[in-house]
């Protein structure tokens, strides 16, 4: 089995961690593959490293993790998270249980497809930029701007409008991160649909919605021109929205691979990761 061996060299002892995965795998005799002399991430996920893999094991945060997975989706490949940060919903292993990583090897595993979204902003001027998403597309005022006026519709009917400080778009994956801080609910990740979720909206009627998958969600903002909005993928791409810009959020059909090894019911991991840390 050829590995993909990935890591966020910023996130906390992960580099001799890195170390001990690939003496590990060496062990099992998996070929183990490394990204190109001098990448970092997030650039170390090359084409010709997912190319060349049979799965991708990633060292970091949920931040790598998501990265990693969205990257490797568009090649088919599976991949295996080893938590490195805080909370580590996306892990499939904790950093202190790198024994199990013999059941990758013995193909003791099952592979959990987490639904993505498609993002596609649509200039006024024609132009179409395509993005992906796997926990949320959040469209948001910069620090300085008043609050923004937006518009929701599906391609049937128009949905609402409302004042508020920005709006979330997340997957079931995504009802978990910033949707459940903004007050949105919990959703298995097995189910698929679209959460919309408004950050600190001026309304009494603005609540969260939920959508079934073959839902389209378009998204307008009214004041844009006066305003600085910016789109923000998974927290990660920044794109200002302009005047006009039409921004269609559906789900992809292009999935994200997870490997799991531990057969853990999500509650549990919820109860464990959010509940008793506090």
């Amino acid at each position: 089995m050829r590995v993909a061996l990935i890591a966020n060299e910023k996130a906390t002892e992960v580099i001799p961690l890195l170390k001990r995965v690939a003496s590990e795998l060496d062990k099992l005799g998996a070929e183990v593959l490394t990204p190109p002399a001098g990448s970092e991430f997030p650039f170390s996920a090359t084409d010709e490293l997912l190319t060349a893999s049979d799965v991708v094991i990633v060292l970091g945060g949920d931040g790598t993790i998501i990265h990693t997975a969205k990257r490797a989706a568009g090649f088919n490949r599976s991949v295996l998270g080893i938590n490195c940060g805080q909370l580590g919903f996306m892990a499939g292993l904790e950093c202190d249980e790198l024994s199990q990583l013999s059941a990758l090897m013995n193909g003791c595993y099952t592979i959990e497809k987490r639904m993505m979204l498609n993002v596609v902003i649509l200039s006024a001027d024609g132009k179409k930029t395509k993005l992906y998403a796997l926990n949320e597309v959040v469209v948001a005022r910069s620090a300085l701007s008043k609050m923004v006026e937006f518009e929701v519709s599906s391609e049937h009917e128009h949905i609402l409008a409302y004042r508020a400080d920005g709006v979330i778009i997340a997957t079931p994956t995504g009802s978990t991160a910033y949707s459940l801080s903004a007050g949105g609910p919990i959703i298995d990740p097995a189910v698929r649909c679209l959460l919309l979720t408004p950050i600190c909206a001026h309304s009494l009627h603005a609540r969260s919605y939920i959508f079934d998958e073959n839902s389209q969600i378009y998204l307008k903002t009214k004041n844009v021109q006066e305003q600085e909005v910016y789109l923000i993928v998974d927290g990660e791409e920044g794109l200002q929205v302009g005047k006009d810009d039409v921004l269609m959020i559906s789900c992809s059909d292009v999935f994200a691979n997870l490997i799991i090894i531990k057969e853990t019911p999500f509650y549990q991991i919820l109860n464990k990761k959010l509940i008793s840390r506090h």
